[in-house]
């Protein structure tokens, strides 16, 4: 099942009748993307974990929960250990993420006047010179929060870089928006209020990341949540245009 955005839910956000918030489950600092005493953790020849040995792996830093159904609220998960940045390490084989259906590699991406949840503006003028990380999402959709720690931990990797600029692009309402961010951060700069630009682009499914280099022509983009492997794929493009 694909996190499609209908016509219908859309409506239902832009009158704020559906509480998208009220679908995550807001407890311990490990749970704050969905993980509980009932999640099944298993490892990769699938032998199940015990709670207490799987979450305190997991609080490591060292370990991820991969879904074992990507597109829909699962609660079974295979634990992997990271690589060393924390990005999954691609091998020479490796095959891209699925592409969108929104843009295409080699177009110019058009920028407009944002503004983030703490305030900060974004003007198009700031981004020139720029390499923009993008990420589209919405809280209700299980695939985007499920890559958020990974997209975290490249935010990070990058943190001394001012040549990257991460921001991600709700569908969300601002106070929905902020009210999830204190218990599930996500370190890109967030825009939320955002339905205006996913008619503009097109993007009617979530998740969605793109790079876009300096000359703001876009040289990677891809849909879906891709067993974890966008970050990686992201890192490796910003690595060839930087």
């Amino acid at each position: 099942m694909k996190n499609r955005i209908i016509l219908v839910v859309i409506a239902l956000l832009k009158l704020g009748v559906l509480n998208v918030c009220a679908q995550i489950e807001i407890t311990k600092p490990i749970e704050q993307y969905g993980f509980n005493e009932k999640t099944v953790v298993t490892n990769a020849k699938g032998e199940k974990y015990p709670y207490v040995k799987w979450h305190a792996l997991v609080a490591t830093g060292n370990y991820m929960l991969k879904p074992v159904q990507h597109d829909s609220d699962s609660t079974a998960f295979v634990l992997t250990k990271r690589d060393n940045n924390g990005m999954e390490p691609l091998p020479g084989n490796a095959v891209k993420p699925p592409e969108t259906r929104f843009f295409k590699t080699g177009n110019t991406f058009s920028f407009f006047g944002m503004k983030d949840v703490d305030g900060n503006e974004i003007k198009p003028a700031d981004l020139k010179g720029k390499i923009v990380v993008l990420n589209f999402w919405f809280i209700a959709c299980p695939p985007c929060r499920y890559e958020m720690p990974e997209l975290n931990r490249l935010v990070d990797f990058y943190k001394d870089n001012k040549d990257v600029v991460f921001i991600a692009i709700s569908l969300d309402k601002t106070s929905d928006v902020k009210r999830f961010l204190k218990v599930s951060p996500f370190k890109y700069h967030v825009i939320a209020d955002s339905m205006p630009l996913f008619a503009y682009y097109g993007v009617d499914e979530c998740p969605v990341s793109l790079v876009v280099n300096k000359e703001g022509i876009i040289r990677f983009h891809s849909q879906g949540y891709a067993d974890g492997t966008v970050p990686s794929w992201i890192k490796k493009t910003i690595s060839e245009i930087n």
